[in-house]
């Protein structure tokens, strides 16, 4: 029988939520402005829009019905591993990596590979589980959405494209914005060309821009706005991206040229910021083929050209993004074994010229750089499933090389200034630098895993200046934000660092988990990891997410240390008697009565507790495929 009705006085949550809480999917006080509006200090754009619910979001007729989860290929249930975790279903696949379900309404299965911190987060969950069993953050609710945004009504329908009027001041705010957000990733304009193309849209010559150099000028204007504030990436942003695509789209990809390249590859920055990764991942192999179509990727096709460096700079851009994305979600990048004759011929020629040294290109080339060694990396730790001191020195030695070639503005930007210059110039250097740190945790990552998880009667010695490197490179990296953040230079959407900043708290909530010992430099980092995406949050429900698992991540660190800190410290006395019943109550009671434990909290817990003892996961630092939600 269908539940009843609750009665409207009974009630524990609002009917109705305003815009930014249902977009984010948070608990909302149904009043304008709301509270968590207020405490984000946007209350002046709350609202409730009192929609009737058959409007919402209604999925879209399909030609066929879609493929369930029964329909899919069953995944094969097999027992508990063997430190004890819950059973996990492990996908019929002789591949690497895991299939996850996304919380949209087809619910597509999709590829998440072992380099993607999704991975590690499950392993985590895992460890956790075996060690304290079932917790708020290994069994909630949420722990199978990692939440991809659903498209709106508007967005499916292609409506909203009429309030795409602003002025040309107002586009060459919004312009400068978009310079910052994409700074040190993406370069794909010529110095004058956005202001130029700006001009042109704004009088008579409009007729002579083709549909994806409007589209381009659009989506800087989309990007520029969805990285200012929260209320103009929900008014500003939306009309001028579906603006974009329907101008990209308007020839169905027949006719490529390098204009398309540049609107699609805008494209994925953008779905990067909405939240929508797999989105932007399709949009980036759009723009992969159009540009092997148009040879980008062959130095024969930059003999006869009027701007051979620009092309370039667009290719190479593409291939940043690629690169990032695809070692992010752990997936083969679409311009895999496509870089290396240009690299030899083209590329590796201009590194060491003024090129390379020029301010506005430096970054591009350094995160060019940067990431071809990330995914190397990847390839041979994480595809092939080797992972010793041999193999990963190697690849710190080329990363060591690569920082020591980094120009001196890149690693002390000037941030005296306050104006636009200054917060790109910023924006590159922070987005370098945790680069480099990023691809020192992906390369010594499983060296610290087999290390926390490894017997205490064995001794690692080799092994231990590896482990600490990740560390240390996961500290780094969250103080470079943490300090960008204090300094106000951070962007209100940093779509490619909330990913990374994640990526590092789970390396030092996984550490703070296991390791005997506190290290305050690691707690206080951890902590600035959740205060970075708390702001990060206000405008990216992912970010905010991150957050959530990072906080639920802590309760559990501190359930641990509760427990091993009551543990007798000898083996002949017991506690006898006791007024303090609280050890005998229910899991669930214990999970929920984490969230009330603050930070200094942490710190005083009893030190002096046993280590992981999971000698017997003889998987890891891999462990096979899983099929799971995200």
């Amino acid at each position: 029988m269908p539940r009843p009705k609750v009665h409207p006085s009974q009630r524990q949550r609002a009917a109705e939520a305003c815009n930014f809480c249902r977009a984010s999917k948070k608990r909302c006080s149904a009043t304008v402005p709301c509270t968590a509006c207020q405490r984000r200090g946007i209350g002046d754009s709350c609202h409730l829009t009192h929609r009737p619910r058959g409007f919402r979001a209604a999925p879209l007729p399909l030609p066929h019905p879609p493929r369930t989860r029964a329909s899919a290929p069953a995944p094969e249930q097999v027992p508990g591993s063997p430190s004890g975790g819950d059973c996990v279903r492990r996908a019929v696949s002789d591949g690497i990596g895991m299939f996850v379900h996304v919380k949209l309404t087809r619910q597509p299965l999709v590829y998440i590979g072992e380099a993607a911190s999704l991975s590690f987060l499950q392993l985590i969950r895992d460890t956790v589980t075996a060690q304290i069993g079932p917790s708020q953050f290994s069994h909630n609710e949420k722990r199978d959405s990692m939440l991809e945004m659903e498209p709106s009504a508007a967005e499916s329908s292609g409506l909203g494209t009429a309030s795409c009027n602003i002025d040309l001041e107002g586009s060459l705010l919004y312009t400068r914005t978009f310079e910052a957000a994409t700074g040190g990733l993406l370069d794909v304009f010529g110095p004058t060309e956005i202001e130029d193309l700006l001009v042109k849209t704004k009088t008579d010559e409009a007729q002579s821009l083709n549909p994806c150099q409007h589209a381009s000028i659009d989506l800087v204007i989309a990007i520029g706005a969805q990285c200012k504030s929260p209320l103009e990436a929900q008014q500003v942003g939306p009309p001028y991206f579906r603006q974009a695509q329907q101008r990209a789209f308007a020839g169905m990809l027949e006719d490529p040229n390098v204009d398309m390249v540049r609107a699609f590859l805008l494209m994925a920055f953008y779905m990067l910021g909405h939240c929508r990764r797999n989105t932007a991942f399709m949009y980036l192999g759009i723009a992969a083929r159009a540009a092997v179509a148009l040879g980008m990727h062959s130095p024969h096709s930059y003999t006869d050209l009027k701007d051979p460096v620009h092309r370039l700079h667009i290719w190479m851009s593409l291939c940043v993004l690629d690169m990032l994305v695809s070692s992010i979600l752990g997936r083969p990048p679409a311009t895999a074994g496509l870089r290396a004759e240009l690299d030899a011929a083209i590329i590796g020629s201009n590194s060491s010229s003024a090129t390379r040294q020029s301010p506005r290109t430096a970054g591009l080339f350094a995160s060019y750089e940067i990431l071809t060694i990330i995914n190397e990396s990847i390839e041979a730790l994480y595809g092939r499933k080797v992972s010793s001191t041999i193999t990963v020195e190697p690849y710190l030695s080329k990363i060591e090389a690569w920082s020591k070639r980094l120009p001196s503005f890149l690693r002390n930007p000037l941030t005296t200034r306050g104006d636009a210059s200054t917060q790109k110039a910023a924006t590159d250097s922070i987005h370098v630098a945790c680069l480099y740190y990023f691809a020192i945790t992906l390369v010594t990552r499983p060296v610290l895993i087999s290390r926390l998880t490894s017997r205490p009667d064995v001794s690692t010695p080799s092994s231990s200046p590896l482990a600490s490197a990740c560390l240390d490179a996961g500290v780094y990296l969250i103080q470079a934000c943490s300090e960008a953040h204090k300094s106000g230079l951070l962007l209100g959407n940093m779509c490619i660092l909330k990913a990374l900043i994640f990526a590092a708290g789970l390396i030092l909530g996984f550490d703070m988990f296991a390791k005997k010992e506190l290290d305050y430099e690691v707690e206080v980092a951890f902590r600035s990891a959740k205060d970075v995406l708390d702001f990060l949050g206000v405008q990216s429900p992912q970010a905010s997410h991150y957050s959530e698992i990072l906080g639920l991540l802590s309760n559990a660190i501190m359930k641990r240390r509760m427990e091993l800190s009551s543990r007798p410290r000898s083996k002949y006395v017991g506690k006898l008697f006791s007024f303090n019943r609280e050890g005998h109550s229910d899991h669930d009671d214990s999970a929920g009565n984490d969230e009330a434990l603050t930070f200094d909290d942490r710190i005083n817990v009893l030190r002096g507790w046993d280590g992981l003892e999971l000698s017997q996961w003889d998987s890891f630092p891999f462990f096979n495929p899983r099929a799971f939600g995200f």
